[in-house]
């Protein structure tokens, strides 16, 4: 109903004049006529009453002259030439420019992959030029202009080497301008993107290197996790120590085979260990001990493991575990450091006699503790276990005089509320068991 409304409408309307121009691409140039040619245009004029037989009006061949001459053709490289220029040319925006999404994809580090916002195409050629001009800058030492240049370099060439390297080189730029923090991210940034990388080795370098700078000025002076820092960028804004170990995290967590994988355990461990977390430093020594057999921290995670575990230690009425571990480590030390100096080994000697002694004093603790309940027996028992296990400590001769005191007494207390007990007898039958189980039936042969 509706189109026949339309097509009459059209009709009535005494001329309906449509011309149509052959053109290969509507976005294109317009082309470029060098000789006289002819332009075919068709006139749909339609008169009042409908030409018989569906006849098509006759078609109008157009002359036209030849007045537009061809421009010169320009080379490849002068096209990207003046590309450069016009990028690099710094113009004024607007709110507008921004509203309509022009110049967005140079502000906005994402805008790149919006297909709305016109990001301009790879160019490889373009990349290089921005290298290049970069490298110049950071010869000069001026690492923010070369910063933007290497910028502009990986943004003009993505998922490249260029780009491997302009992200290396970014963070380059802000190490060597002072501000550690964001070079740190920058090295992160460079190696989740290539965790490959060919720069790997000096990426972690750095990283190591920030985060020992970072502990060193915490030694120096130590400061709350909430104290901001405003002025200082080679400090993080807060949390310097927590940022520390971040960084030695980090070096382990990307390059764990590396040259600086036990190093950054250590200092994890170190830290953990001045400022009195002995659980966390136990936990990382052991790591060093364990994954990194062939290190040069193996004697140092040794000794230091074995304080950590004698420091965890709370007390006889506490939980032990942690003494028997040292005694272990202390035995298993001596016998893979033969070759240490006789002052170490008396060293050693003496840290497994307190450790011996603390092991003795435990016992002797639940011992008195079940001859207080007058459970004798049981306090016999592990009395004579420290005399059995640990002869040679001081210990040893106050659990055998206690010994001969409770020596031929009862081994438990006195029942008490002996009525009460014969109200309640203490055995009853089980109405489960079957006193006179029935005899098995005998199967006939």
């Amino acid at each position: 109903m509706y189109p026949l409304v339309l097509l009459a409408m059209i009709l009535s309307s005494g001329c309906a004049a449509t011309t149509f121009y052959s053109r290969d691409d509507s976005s294109d140039d317009p082309a470029v006529v060098k000789e006289a040619s002819k332009i075919r245009q068709v006139s749909a004029e339609l008169n009042d009453t409908e030409l018989p037989g569906n006849e098509v009006a006759d078609e109008v061949v157009v002359e036209v002259p030849p007045e537009v001459s061809a421009p010169a053709a320009k080379s490849a490289a002068a096209v990207e030439s003046a590309r450069e220029k016009k990028e690099d040319k710094v113009e004024e925006r607007s709110w507008f420019d921004y509203l309509s999404g022009r110049n967005v994809a140079e502000d906005i580090p994402y805008a790149k992959e919006l297909p709305w916002v016109g990001a301009p195409q790879p160019s490889e050629r373009a990349a290089e030029s921005y290298m290049k001009k970069a490298g110049a800058l950071f010869t000069a030492e001026k690492y923010n202009e070369a910063r933007s240049r290497y910028e502009q370099a990986a943004d003009r060439f993505p998922n490249s080497p260029i780009e491997e390297e302009s992200l290396f080189q970014i963070a380059e730029c802000y190490f060597f301008a002072d501000k550690y923090p964001e070079a740190f991210e920058a090295y992160e940034a460079l190696l989740v993107d290539y965790k490959r990388s060919r720069y790997l080795d000096q990426a972690v370098a750095r990283q190591f290197a920030i985060g020992r700078y970072w502990q060193k000025r915490y030694e120096k002076d130590p400061e709350s996790v909430l104290t901001p820092n405003l002025i200082d960028k080679t400090r993080p804004f807060n949390d310097l120590q927590g940022s520390a170990l971040r960084a030695f995290e980090k070096v382990r967590l990307n390059h764990p085979t590396g040259p600086l994988a036990d190093d950054s355990l250590m200092a994890t461990a170190t830290a953990n260990f001045l400022r009195r977390y002995y659980d966390d430093a136990d936990y990382y020594y052991g790591l060093v001990r364990q994954e990194y057999p062939d290190s040069e921290h193996q004697y140092q995670a040794h000794v230091l493991g074995i304080q950590a575990k004698i420091r965890r230690y709370q007390g006889p009425r506490y939980e032990g575990t942690c003494l028997h571990e040292a005694k272990e480590l202390i035995e298993q030390t001596m016998r893979q450091f033969a070759s240490m100096s006789d002052k170490e080994r008396a060293r050693m000697q003496k840290l497994h006699a307190q450790v011996i002694s603390n092991l003795a004093l435990r016992d002797i603790e639940v011992a008195e503790f079940y001859e207080a309940k007058g459970f004798n027996g049981a306090a016999r028992r592990y009395y004579d276990h420290v005399l059995q296990e640990f002869p040679q400590t001081r210990e040893a001769a106050q659990a055998q005089e206690q010994f001969e005191e409770i020596e031929g007494t009862p081994s438990s207390p006195p029942p008490r509320l002996t009525w009460l007990s014969s109200v309640f007898p203490d055995t009853r039958e089980d109405p489960l068991v079957l006193e006179d189980p029935p005899e098995a039936p005998e199967l006939d042969e």
